[in-house]
């Protein structure tokens, strides 16, 4: 007869299995192309000012690949848009770890810190925004972009 007590929990392997890498799309089955699909309909909402449901899309893909720098970054900015500035924070330094040299979390954590009022670390940030962005595909815009927001701090 088998015992529920000696029959491993399902909670337990699921974690073994994110540790290792694993992600939702994989178990579900899910083709990046999908994924691919689906994120474009997130940029298109949010880059029409539907800022809620980028959210809602962004964070979808965020459970479904948890190793995506461009979910995370969505999620993170569609939480600004929405002055959730400490969830955004958050999200903005998760996707910040897996970045690469993009600048863009770090941009945006900036720009969150100086809605909350916290001038040393937007200033910080911007700094490193400056440092990383010289590598960065999207360099130019974003040191532009820092140099405007250091200007605006100093005065």
């Amino acid at each position: 007869m088998d015992n529920k007590a000696d029959q491993l929990s399902p909670v337990p392997l699921w974690l073994a299995y994110l540790s290792k890498g694993g992600t939702m799309k994989e178990l579900r089955n899910i083709e990046q192309s999908q994924l691919d699909a689906i994120y474009k309909v997130a940029f298109a909402r949010f880059n029409s000012g539907k800022f809620r449901d980028s959210l809602k899309i962004f964070r979808y893909l965020c459970l479904l690949d948890h190793t995506r720098y461009s979910y995370f970054l969505g999620l993170g900015l569609a939480q600004y848009e929405l002055s959730r500035f400490d969830r955004a924070l958050a999200t903005l330094e998760y996707a910040d770890g897996l970045a690469g040299q993009d600048s863009g979390a770090l941009l945006g954590m900036a720009k969150c810190f100086m809605e909350i009022k916290r001038r040393i670390e937007a200033e910080k940030a911007l700094k490193a925004v400056l440092t990383r962005s010289a590598n960065s595909e999207n360099g130019q815009v974003h040191r532009r972009q820092a140099r405007d927001l250091l200007v605006r701090i100093a005065r």
